[in-house]
């Protein structure tokens, strides 16, 4: 059974690209706004990760469905940087040179779900959406070492174990 995000009301959201551009709990400066909920999105694709990734198909129940499937393949790229990384500073270290690599949007080379997210309708639509998956991004990373790494920095091998996995049949380029 795959998981979907919780986040299916986006009334008042706004979107891009026909991504809503949901609350993080964030003080990574970007679009996003600030979410009071326990819980967003960042959460779900990290908590959901480990039973998604294993599915080639993802049925789509919402929008916010679409960016859990962004986050999940992100998730699945940083895990294949984290991969030979053996210590915290290391993995910071890979993690960090992920963030600064160019962040394709829709109708760019290299965005891995071109049929799924509409192509943007203006250049300030397309700035908005990259500036969204940018902040992101980097809070999923900086996430996501608290989890593939345990608290002696070495890593979790119940998580840098995933980075062998194909999401949706995606290969996940080498770096």
């Amino acid at each position: 059974m795959v998981y979907h995000s919780s986040f299916v009301d986006d009334e008042g959201i706004t979107k891009a690209c026909g991504c809503p551009l949901l609350p993080l709990k964030s003080h990574i400066k970007g679009p996003a706004p600030v979410s009071d909920k326990e819980t967003d999105i960042v959460d779900e694709a990290i908590t959901f990760f480990r039973a998604n990734v294993f599915f080639r198909n993802f049925d789509i129940k919402s929008s916010a469905d679409k960016l859990l499937i962004y986050l999940i393949f992100y998730i699945n790229v940083a895990l294949k940087r984290l991969e030979g990384c053996r210590t915290l500073a290391g993995g910071t270290k890979a993690i960090i040179n992920l963030g600064l690599e160019d962040i394709p949007v829709p109708g760019e080379a290299g965005f891995p779900f071109s049929g799924l997210f509409p192509l943007p309708q203006s250049d300030d639509e397309a700035e908005l959406f990259r500036d969204y998956l940018k902040q992101i991004r980097e809070e999923t990373s900086g996430r996501l070492l608290s989890v593939a790494y345990r608290p002696n920095g070495t890593p979790n091998k119940w998580w840098i174990a995933f980075a062998k996995r194909k999401f949706m049949n995606i290969i996940v380029p080498q770096h």
